[in-house]
């Protein structure tokens, strides 16, 4: 019997072989998706179009637009403690952690509902423009900006006295509204206009308007960084914009309606809502990640910054989708922006609209600890298994001969 001699030569050189085909295999893994399931369900909640969480305490708040109540959950359950009338048909919420208040914008009675967070007793119904559809609150001087969707206009209120301030001139059709901390700076996403509107937090005057995709919907900031992320909800897209300018654009599912950014790295939530899941993209790299499953109809939702849970409220299945995320600490929720992203205000902004499809490949946040790549595990284990597998192949074939 001949035998076929290998020498050390050649099997250095075999082994490197399969060692770099076994890495390139295992690294194609890192394409794949992260398998990222609903932990949880709350199932008892009706048509819910609104949800919030407040940093601080950790609350959970989800409207009710059909019985016209705010339901308040504690964190230690998923359990409904207590219901708060409010005006008809609510549709936004928010809260102030700083004074522990929320504040309900009543679309079906043009008003919003001021509500003690630690007796959760109404303290106020303020008036406001037609068929108002959002609120935020700047936290650091107590302002609330309602957007009223059936004007073009945002109504400012004194957190402090309740009173009405002023009305700003915006888009067409505001639907959505969120605040810059560090800034002051006021984004307003105009539904009909396909426009971002940008209010000075000093003065509240109207720094001008940025060109988005077609239908803005909702609108969410990364309070580390100041990117803003604008969900479009009739070209399935979201918009970056940074300083005064788009810088990217990222496809995402069937009707963006929600959107929310988790300060613990960053990560972006889109609740899609004619496709029933949730659209998680990387917040440094602008990457998707992958789509969540979730209940139908997504039409909110909001993300406790403590324990990193995302709340998807899914007015379809009169339910409320529980997502993990990164977990953090409640001061990276109210964290002002301080990077060059943030928007002067100043009296310099955009004189008029202005939108660009550069592409950009995001900063990268500085909150929170950096996410480590689920995928990163399995391509490990990829190559580990293909090595294993040839080394016995090859240790088989030499016992034969």
């Amino acid at each position: 019997m001949i035998r076929r001699v290998t020498t050390p030569r050649k099997s250095l050189r075999r082994c490197t072989v399969i060692l770099i085909l076994a890495t390139i295999v295992g690294l194609s893994f890192l394409t794949l998706p992260v398998a990222m399931a609903t932990k949880n369900t709350i199932s008892w909640v009706n048509k819910p179009n609104g949800v919030a969480v407040n940093p601080q305490t950790g609350w959970l708040y989800i409207l009710d637009p059909v019985g016209n109540n705010l339901s308040a959950i504690s964190p230690s359950n998923s359990t409904r403690l207590l219901n708060i009338t409010v005006g008809l048909t609510p549709h936004g919420v928010t809260v102030n952690p700083t004074t522990d208040t929320i504040y309900v914008a009543n679309y079906g009675q043009s008003s919003v509902t001021v509500i003690n967070g630690s007796s959760y007793t109404q303290i106020k119904n303020i008036t406001t423009g037609l068929g108002p559809q959002a609120v935020a609150v700047n936290q650091n001087n107590g302002l609330v900006y309602v957007a009223d969707y059936q004007e073009e206009k945002v109504t400012v209120i004194d957190g402090q006295t309740n009173k009405f301030l002023e009305n700003v001139s915006v888009g067409s059709s505001p639907g959505a509204i969120a605040v810059n901390l560090g800034t002051g700076t006021v984004y307003v996403a105009n539904e009909q206009s396909g426009t971002v509107s940008l209010i000075d937090g000093s003065s509240n005057q109207l720094l001008g308007n940025i060109t988005v995709g077609n239908g803005p919907d909702a609108i969410a900031i990364n309070q580390n960084t100041g990117r803003v992320y604008v969900a479009n909800a009739f070209d399935n897209t979201v918009s970056i914009i940074s300083g005064y300018n788009v810088v990217g654009n990222i496809v995402v599912g069937n009707g963006p309606d929600a959107i929310a950014v988790n300060p613990n790295g960053g990560t972006v939530y889109v609740a899609n809502s004619n496709s029933s899941t949730v659209t998680v993209i990387n917040g440094s790299t602008n990457a998707r990640i992958e789509n969540v499953t979730v209940g139908k109809f997504p039409d909110a939702i909001a993300i406790n910054p403590t324990t990193g849970t995302v709340y998807v409220a899914n007015r379809g299945s009169d339910s409320v989708s529980l997502i993990a995320g990164q977990a953090g600490s409640p001061s990276t929720a109210t964290r002002s922006s301080s990077t060059s992203d943030s928007t002067s205000q100043t009296s310099s902004g955009p004189a008029a609209s202005t939108s660009s499809s550069q592409s950009s490949s995001g900063s990268s946040s500085s909150g929170g600890i950096p996410e480590f790549p689920a995928q990163l595990g399995t391509a490990a284990l990829v190559s580990v298994v293909v090595v294993v597998a040839y080394v016995f192949a090859r240790r088989g074939k030499s016992e034969r001969t």
